[in-house]
């Protein structure tokens, strides 16, 4: 577990800032700036995509350039189709998306010599246990499509970290 100091970092972080994500969101959603904090996150994003994009293309490999464009499909979809970006109301999915993005990024930076299934296995339980840590909470709901949308958002990360 050693190996993974920085992923069990990030989890804990995000575990201590669980109770205030409703209020983070709602600091968020409520300031003048909202359409520009959004814009900067999904700038973030595609940034990392990029980059893994360019990655892959240097390497020339088919299958790397493959991956990262079924990543991007993916997370714009998420982002897209399910109207998510600019709309206030689902701004907490997209604080899920990017939360879990990073953490399977950072998963599979630290896995990058490894064949493990350590990462999967981590990323698996934290999607779970986040959801299911929201039972303590007053006004959070368990929901299985915030457990789908964690797993798929940190299984891009795994994907866009490889390269």
């Amino acid at each position: 577990m050693k190996k993974y100091t920085f992923s069990l970092l990030y989890i804990l972080a995000l575990l201590v800032t669980l109770p205030f994500h409703v209020q983070l969101k709602n600091l968020l959603v409520n300031i003048r700036g909202f359409n520009f904090i959004n814009y900067v996150l999904l700038g973030i994003l595609a940034a990392f995509f990029a980059l893994g994009l360019f990655k892959a293309l240097k390497t020339g490999k088919t299958l790397e350039i493959a991956a990262v464009l079924l990543a991007v499909a993916v997370i714009f979809y998420f982002l897209f189709q399910r109207r998510i970006f600019l709309n206030k109301i689902f701004f907490a999915n997209f604080l899920h998306i990017a939360e879990f993005f990073i953490l399977g990024m950072l998963l599979s930076r630290e896995n990058k010599k490894g064949s493990s299934p350590m990462p999967l296995i981590i990323l698996f339980v934290a999607a779970f246990a986040f959801e299911l840590l929201q039972i303590f909470f007053h006004n959070r709901v368990v929901d299985s499509n915030d457990i789908w949308t964690n797993v798929i958002s940190g299984l891009v990360g795994e994907v866009v970290g490889f390269f």
